[in-house]
């Protein structure tokens, strides 16, 4: 995952949703978290998510990560995805989805492993609002000239790419795999 470019937005107008990248390194490698939350408490939903992967064990419990948000309607859509090594490990819970884009093709991911391979983009969306089977990223994105981590360098692109969709408010926390 090296010079891989991160961001965390939240579309449509102010209201109930959350979303972070976050990287911890866990059993000696670097883990990034893709975090996405919506309900009538997100924030808080999205803090008691980013509290159990300060203690996770390992980077394949996504499904760990989505359980530790509180139910409807404090958080009605959650999803994770977690990048470590080769493979994404995506868990969603209530409307919380998680998609990939290959090769210019936006789908949608079930729980469980994916494998990862440069040029992938891997987004987590608090609720079911993406158009799959399309290209989500509208403007080209440049690989991060750093290997510093930063959590904020696909923000510009994701703006770009949520600008045809509705006014709900969602949020999304994607990756471009460099």
């Amino acid at each position: 995952m090296t010079h891989s470019s991160y961001g965390a937005v939240v579309h449509g107008p102010p209201g109930n949703a959350a979303s972070t990248v976050e990287a911890r390194t866990l059993d000696g490698a670097r883990v990034i978290a893709l975090i996405a939350v919506e309900g009538d408490l997100a924030t808080p939903s999205l803090e008691s998510v980013k509290g159990a992967l300060a203690r996770l064990a390992h980077g394949t419990e996504a499904a760990k990560l989505a359980a530790a948000a509180p139910p409807p309607p404090f958080a009605s859509g959650v999803a994770v995805v977690l990048l470590a090594g080769d493979h994404a490990h995506v868990a969603t819970t209530g409307g919380g989805r998680c998609y990939r884009e290959r090769d210019g093709i936006l789908h949608e991911l079930g729980a469980g492993a994916h494998d990862l391979r440069s040029g992938d983009a891997l987004i987590a969306a608090s609720q079911a609002s993406l158009e799959v089977d399309r290209r989500f990223f509208t403007t080209a994105v440049e690989p991060s000239a750093s290997e510093e981590f930063r959590n904020d360098t696909l923000d510009d692109a994701l703006e770009s790419a949520l600008e045809g969709y509705s006014t709900s408010v969602f949020a999304v926390a994607a990756a471009r795999i460099g």
